[in-house]
C-alpha cells in the first residue's frame, strides 16, 4: 500500500514538472552534439603531424579555427559545411514530422557517434570530409532541432526565454568540458582512441536522453491511452504517427504562405546577417589575437575561456529576467547587434592584453544574449503557425550565417593579411540587421494603428445620423 501511494506520489511529481525535466534533457542533447563538434582545435596538431597535412586543410576539415595560418578561401567553405548542417538540414524538419522528436534525436545520436568514430578510422584526410564534416554535421542536426522543438512545444509563450536560454546553455557547458576531456584523452591515448571514447561518451548520453524526449502532444496522447485502457506502445504511437502525417501537408501549406509575408524575409534576412557578422567572434576571434595582436597560444586561449565564460553569464541572466523585459525580445535582439557592431569597431584600436581580456569578458555576455534571445523573439512574431514553422525559421538562417560567415572573413584575411577590413565589414553587417529586425515591430506598429483609426472611424460613422433622413414627425407638418 505504501509502495503504491510513493509510485503515486512520483508519477504525479513527474507529470507536474515534465516540462522541467525536458530542459534538462535538451540541454544535456545540445551538450552532446555540439560540444564534440566544437572542440575539434584541439586535434590540429596531431593530425597535422601524423597526415603531413597543410594546416588550412587540417583545421577546416576539424573546425579547428584557433591556430590557422594563410587559408584558401574554398577550404573555408568546407570547412563551413559542418557547422552549417549542425543548424541547417532539409532532412530533419521532414523526419521530425514522419516520426517525432524522440525517434530522429535517437537517430541523431547514432550518426552522430558513428561520424566521430569512423573519423577515427580514416586513412586520408579526404575522408574525413565524409565522416566528419556530412555524418556529424547532420547527426548534430537531427539532435539539435529535435530539442529546440520540443522546448517550444513545451514552452511556447510563457517561461519560453527561461526555458530555451537553459537549454542552449548546454552549448556553451558542452565546449567547455570537452575541451579538457579531449585534451587529456589525446595525451593519454592519441588523437584516434580519444575520439572512438568521445564517441561512446556522445553516444551514451544521447541515447539515452534522446529516449526520454517528447512532446506535450505525445506524452498526452500516451496517458490517455494508459487511462482508457490501451496498449500505449500501440495506439498511442499510432495516433501520433496519424496524427503527423496528416498535419505533413499542413506544414508545407502554411510554410508557403508564412513565406510570402514581409515580415518573414526581414526576419530570415535580419537574422541570418546577425549570424554572418557573430561567426567572427565565433570562429576567427581566436586567430585575431594570435596573428593581429601577436598574442601567444596561453594568452590566445584565456581570451577564448573569458569570452565563454562571459557567454554563460549572459545566457543565465537572460534567463532569469528574459520573460520580464516589458519589450518584445526582438528589441534584445536588435539591441545586441548594435553591440557587437559597437565592439568590432571597438576591438580594432585594442592592443594591450589587458584590454583585450577585458573585452573578451565583456562581449560574452552580449554574444550569449544574441544566440538565445532570437528563440523567444521568433516565437512571439511566428507561434501562431506552430513551433515546427518557427524552429525552421530560427535554425536555417544560423546555418547560413555560419556557411557565409567563415570564408568571408577566412577570404578577406587571406587578401588584406589582418581582420581589420573583416571588422569593418561585421560591423556595417551587423548594422543591418538590426535594422532589419527592428522593421518588423514598427511595422507592426503600423498595421495597429492603421486598424484602430479604421475601426474609430466605422464606430463614429455607425452613430452618426445622416442628415438627409427626416426626422419623425416632420413628414406629418409638411
Amino acid at each position: 500500500m505504501a509502495e503504491s501511494h510513493s509510485f503515486t506520489g512520483l508519477s504525479s511529481f513527474v507529470k507536474r514538472y515534465h516540462g522541467h525535466f525536458m530542459v534538462i534533457i535538451v540541454f544535456l542533447q545540445l551538450f552532446t552534439a555540439t560540444g564534440p563538434a566544437y572542440t575539434y582545435s584541439i586535434l590540429f596538431v596531431s593530425v597535422q603531424e601524423e597526415f603531413a597535412a597543410g594546416a588550412a586543410l587540417t583545421v577546416h576539415i576539424f573546425h579547428s579555427f584557433m591556430k590557422t595560418g594563410k587559408r584558401l578561401c574554398l577550404n573555408w567553405w568546407v570547412g563551413s559545411l559542418a557547422s552549417a548542417l549542425i543548424f541547417c538540414s532539409p532532412i530533419s524538419p521532414v523526419l521530425i514530422k514522419r516520426l517525432g522528436p524522440r525517434v530522429v534525436a535517437m537517430l541523431g545520436a547514432t550518426l552522430l557517434t558513428c561520424g566521430l568514430v569512423a573519423t577515427s578510422f580514416v586513412p586520408a584526410l579526404a575522408y574525413a570530409f565524409l565522416t566528419f564534416g556530412i555524418l556529424v554535421g547532420v547527426g548534430g542536426n537531427f539532435i539539435y532541432q529535435s530539442g529546440v522543438k520540443v522546448i517550444l512545444d513545451w514552452y511556447p509563450r510563457d517561461n519560453c526565454s527561461r526555458a530555451t536560454a537553459g537549454a542552449v546553455l548546454g552549448t556553451s557547458v558542452g565546449i567547455l568540458a570537452f575541451a579538457p576531456l579531449l585534451n587529456a584523452l589525446i595525451a593519454t591515448y592519441g588523437w584516434r582512441n580519444a575520439l572512438r571514447i568521445i564517441g561512446g561518451i556522445t553516444f551514451v548520453l544521447s541515447a539515452a536522453c534522446g529516449a526520454f524526449i517528447a512532446s506535450p502532444t505525445e506524452e498526452k496522447t500516451r496517458e490517455n491511452g494508459v487511462e482508457e485502457g490501451k496498449d500505449a506502445s500501440t495506439d498511442a504511437a499510432s495516433e501520433v504517427v496519424a496524427n503527423n502525417s496528416t498535419e505533413g501537408a499542413t506544414f508545407q501549406r502554411t510554410l508557403a504562405r508564412v513565406l510570402l509575408r514581409a515580415d518573414t524575409w526581414l526576419w530570415l534576412i535580419g537574422f541570418m546577417l546577425s549570424n554572418l557578422g557573430w561567426t567572427f567572434f565565433i570562429i576567427n576571434y581566436a586567430s585575431f589575437t594570435e596573428y593581429d595582436r601577436g598574442f601567444t597560444p596561453d594568452q590566445v586561449t584565456v581570451s577564448v575561456v573569458l569570452a565563454a565564460v562571459g557567454e554563460i553569464l549572459g545566457k543565465l541572466l537572460f534567463s532569469i529576467f528574459g520573460d520580464r523585459l516589458p519589450c518584445l525580445k526582438i528589441y534584445a535582439v536588435a539591441v545586441t547587434g548594435i553591440l557587437g557592431a559597437v565592439a568590432s569597431g571597438l576591438v580594432t584600436v585594442l592592443y594591450n592584453v589587458t584590454a583585450v581580456y577585458t573585452f573578451s569578458f565583456l562581449l560574452g555576455p552580449v554574444r550569449g544574449v544574441s544566440y538565445v534571445s532570437p528563440y523567444p523573439a521568433a516565437m512571439e512574431i511566428f507561434g501562431d503557425f506552430g513551433s515546427d514553422l518557427v524552429t525552421v525559421l530560427l535554425l536555417v538562417p544560423i546555418g547560413i550565417g555560419l556557411f557565409i560567415g567563415g570564408p568571408l572573413t577566412g577570404g578577406l584575411f587571406d587578401l588584406t593579411g589582418d581582420y581589420t577590413l573583416s571588422l569593418i565589414i561585421v560591423a556595417a553587417i551587423l548594422v543591418c540587421s538590426t535594422v532589419s529586425l527592428m522593421i518588423i515591430p514598427l511595422k507592426k506598429q503600423l498595421e495597429t494603428r492603421r486598424v484602430a483609426r479604421n475601426l474609430h472611424r466605422a464606430s463614429v460613422d455607425d452613430f452618426k445620423i445622416p442628415a438627409e433622413n427626416p426626422v419623425a414627425g416632420e413628414s406629418l407638418e409638411l
